[in-house]
């Protein structure tokens, strides 16, 4: 049990921390972590003697109890240090103390007796009778349950394994109904810094991120009871933004909060113990939600309690009326019911635009990627899921996949910083995908599309050949990072630091990423001679193909072609079909770098006709094995992309390179031979381009 606060030493200590509070000259955080190893008190005291100080500078009746030595040392304090007039508005604030507590039917007469000895020891000429009562607010005559007699004298708030209740705060708060509790919560310091953070310099998608982290937290936090309900499937995160009531709501499926969470999470300089991770400031909730608009509302229940709480913060009422409180309301649920909901009406950050929708749904794509990946979490903007799609990593080249894990640490300071991750290479190459994503606790603080981490000792100029393959993930949980959780605190020469070491860990990379056009044509394409020889032998072995079958007849009646297509005029017609079909079909505009000599065939189809082929290698696309295009009549550029799947575990054997350039220049055309011979409505029978494929395979396997 904690004894009654008596100790004159520790009294002057608390009473100058609480003066430091009140006076604006240091946060509440930053008192309690001076205090931790001079005084005996645990923490949820120390808040309360600070509250009580500033009720008593003000004048306002407070709930809350502690012994009648530090109420008549605080009193007498405030009078040596601020005199008469600041000496009466303490007894006032007293008085009202005792009064409530003869309210609750608790009463506590040594708090009478320290105002009146204090009265007599200072020397003011006033009765206790005399002082002004202060207005008890949220007082009604209900039902109440508990009420603390004297914090001083009773168990810590806190016990183990266990959330704190509303009902552990009974000293704070007075009921209204059986069915629904509310209490007023003071949110000091003054409430009009709410309005500072509506001016801070996040952007849409880092302030969304801040609540998103509040529920992947709290998730991540509990994943082993809330994986085991039965009711539970996955953390479900919604972001919603209204246009038209202009309102934006984050729900989720999480833990939720009981009272002491709910409670720290609306107080503006409070941060709960507890708090690690990616929530680990304890302000990003009040933050972000006053900066995106005026009026914003948390409603929470933790699982397995039947508590769920609601508070609702009006910034501009607060600050017409002067006010440093907000209402926190308790109703009833079912221990089922668990997660969180953020409201923020009024919202003067408004979330519209087809780019800024497009740039938050990306970046929160890249935030969360591994929590959308790789764990039980789906992330969803106006109804529509968050998804990422992990980049394309060069494969094959030099018999080996371009990914390598990275763990070494950085020394500054003194200190060492850990980074653990990946370097790779990504094929195609993309501008704004390239770079790397710098994560912290899973959830990435610098990165994203157009967002990644680019240094220029690394990728060298923004078009560099390195700026647009080089890419990987680092985990850096050992860097301080700024509390917009967007960016590293790290301007005192430790960034230099870890670029320095991270390029020496990665030197390989960045030179094949610079190099690998030059080294990748090279081994891609064919060697001169051989180049040359195959020009010879595909132009002779399609030439013979297509004469030794020059009887028109015999193959159009072979394969089902109307042979009066040739003869009506409507050759100019299908052949500018054919250039639609390729236009619109075969030439879709994709990804990648040609490579290699072009290699010129004329084919004579007929002896009258010849058709042209200029032919080129092509790395980087792995969707179309071949792209072509009819440039002028029968004249045709055609590209076969050696990094296509099915071709990837042959493209250094020429042999097989052979082989396919003669298929593709077939299949090109037997498509046009096809398509020649179309009937009068362009109808292709479906067979037909498969019978000229075998037609000239034929050929070309048995000429010698």
């Amino acid at each position: 049990m904690n004894k009654a606060l008596v100790d004159l030493t520790e009294m002057q200590i608390i009473y100058n921390a609480a003066k430091d509070v009140y006076d604006g000259k240091c946060t509440t955080k930053y008192a309690l972590f001076s205090l931790k190893n001079k005084v005996t008190r645990p923490e949820s005291s120390l808040k309360m003697y600070f509250d009580i100080y500033s009720c008593m500078r003000n004048g306002k009746c407070y709930k809350m109890g502690t012994s009648k030595s530090f109420t008549y040392f605080l009193i007498v304090s405030i009078f040596k240090d601020f005199g008469v007039d600041a000496f009466k508005t303490a007894l006032s604030a007293a008085k009202g103390n005792s009064l409530y507590r003869e309210i609750v039917n608790n009463a506590q007469p040594g708090i009478e007796r320290a105002c009146r000895d204090a009265i007599r020891d200072c020397g003011v000429e006033i009765m206790y009778e005399d002082i002004p009562t202060p207005t008890i607010s949220s007082l009604k005559k209900v039902d109440i349950h508990r009420i603390s007699a004297d914090l001083d004298d009773s168990n810590s708030i806190k016990e183990k394994n266990r959330s704190v209740t509303f009902d552990d705060f009974k000293f704070d708060y007075a009921a209204t109904t059986e069915k629904e509790d509310e209490f007023e919560l003071n949110i000091q310091p003054a409430a009009s810094i709410l309005n500072v953070f509506s001016r801070l310099s996040y952007k849409p998608w880092y302030a969304i991120a801040e609540f998103v982290d509040n529920s992947t937290q709290s998730y991540i936090s509990h994943a082993d009871v809330l994986d085991k309900v039965p009711e539970f499937d996955k953390l479900v995160v919604s972001i919603r933004y209204n246009t038209v009531t202009n309102i934006l709501t984050i729900s989720d499926n999480a833990y939720g909060m009981e009272f002491d969470r709910f409670r720290d999470a609306i107080l503006l300089d409070s941060r709960n113990d507890m708090q690690s991770g990616r929530n680990e400031f304890g302000m990003g909730l009040k933050t972000a939600a006053s900066w995106f608009g005026n009026v914003w509302r948390v409603t929470s229940t933790q699982y397995g309690s039947i508590n769920r709480y609601s508070a609702t913060v009006d910034i501009p009422k607060l600050k017409e009326y002067s006010m440093n409180s907000v209402q926190i309301r308790r109703d009833y649920v079912s221990e089922a019911t668990h997660g969180t909901e953020v409201v923020i009406e009024q919202v003067t950050k408004k979330i519209t635009g087809s780019r800024t929708i497009v740039k938050i749904r990306d970046l929160l794509s890249s935030m969360y990627r591994r929590d959308i990946n790789s764990r039980n979490i789906e992330i969803w903007f106006n109804d529509e899921p968050i998804v990422f799609e992990e980049y394309p990593i060069l494969m094959n080249f030099r018999d080996k996949r371009w990914r390598k894990e990275l763990d070494f640490d950085v020394l500054f300071g003194g200190k060492n910083y850990r980074v653990t991750g990946f370097v790779a290479i990504m094929n195609p190459g993309s501008f704004p995908k390239s770079g790397f994503a710098l994560f912290r606790q899973d959830r990435v603080i610098v990165g994203g599309t157009d967002n990644n981490y680019k240094p220029s000792q690394i990728f060298g100029q923004a078009q560099s050949q390195r700026s647009l393959k080089l890419f990987g993930e680092l985990n850096m949980n050992d860097f301080p990072v700024n509390q917009a959780k967007d960016g590293f605190i790290w301007d005192d020469g430790l960034e230099d630091v870890f670029v320095s070491t991270l390029k020496d860990n990665i030197q390989e990379y960045i030179e094949i990423a610079e190099m690998s056009i030059k080294e990748r044509a090279s081994e891609t394409q064919y060697s001169k001679q051989a180049s040359t020889e195959l020009q010879q032998d595909i132009a002779k072995v399609l030439s013979n193909a297509f004469l030794n079958n020059d009887d028109d007849s015999d193959v159009n009646n072979e394969y089902g072609i109307d042979k009066d297509l040739s003869s009506d005029g409507s050759l100019e017609e299908s052949n500018n079909d054919i250039r639609e079909y390729i236009d619109t079909v075969l030439n879709e505009e994709i990804p990648e770098e040609k490579v290699g000599t072009i290699r010129n065939y004329n084919v004579n189809i007929s002896h009258l006709i010849s058709v042209e082929f200029n032919v080129q290698w092509a790395i980087g696309n792995k969707t179309f094995w071949i792209n072509y295009v009819e440039t002028t009549t029968d004249v045709y550029d055609v590209v076969i992309s050696i990094d296509h799947p099915f071709f990837v575990p042959f493209s250094k054997d020429e042999a097989f390179k052979r082989v396919l350039e003669k298929f593709a220049l077939s299949f090109i055309l037997a498509e046009r031979q096809a398509k020649l011979a179309s009937d009068k409505q362009g109808y292709i029978s479906t067979n037909v381009i498969k019978n000229y494929m075998n037609q000239y395979l034929k050929a070309l396997a048995e000429d010698k």
